[in-house]
């Protein structure tokens, strides 16, 4: 049977909404040395130490999580997942919002637990930003334009 890629993503949202940091930091192999994970948000690279420490900030969450899986490439022991991350969320001043981010995830797939080894997350581009969805990628659309 081979990588499901959607169900591990919604596991690791499951994780997520039931404010779980130690359920979550067994989707992210910490230990090992190439692990990082890069935010365009602070801009910094972060090693699994700091990583793991960042995780529990999810226990004071307020958000729901979920992935729209774009695309997932098998390279033999390890794959590569496109996807939107989504966080809704309840604000009384705000209202009702969601946040968007890009997800780029290699997993480690050759081994009895998949695990995320490396991660890229950033905001998705606004319209207003000047990104179309007619095939620039950027709005989740691969060579469809």
């Amino acid at each position: 049977m081979g990588f499901d890629a959607q169900g591990f993503l919604d596991r690791y949202a499951g994780a997520y909404n039931d404010r779980d940091p130690e359920g979550m930091r067994t989707f992210f192999d910490l230990s090992d040395e190439r692990f990082a994970v890069f935010e365009d948000f602070t801009g910094d690279l972060i090693d699994g130490d700091a990583y793991s420490a960042m995780l529990e900030a999810a226990f004071d969450a307020t958000g729901r999580m979920s992935f729209e899986l774009l695309r997932c490439d098998d390279f033999g022991g390890i794959s590569v997942l496109h996807a939107i991350q989504k966080i809704a969320f309840e604000d009384e001043e705000e209202g009702i919002g969601e946040a968007r981010i890009r997800a780029t995830l290699w997993v480690k797939t050759g081994e009895e637990v998949p695990r995320v080894v490396s991660a890229h997350f950033s905001a998705v581009p606004s319209a207003a930003d000047g990104c179309t969805p007619d095939g620039c990628g950027c709005a989740g659309h691969f060579g469809d334009g």
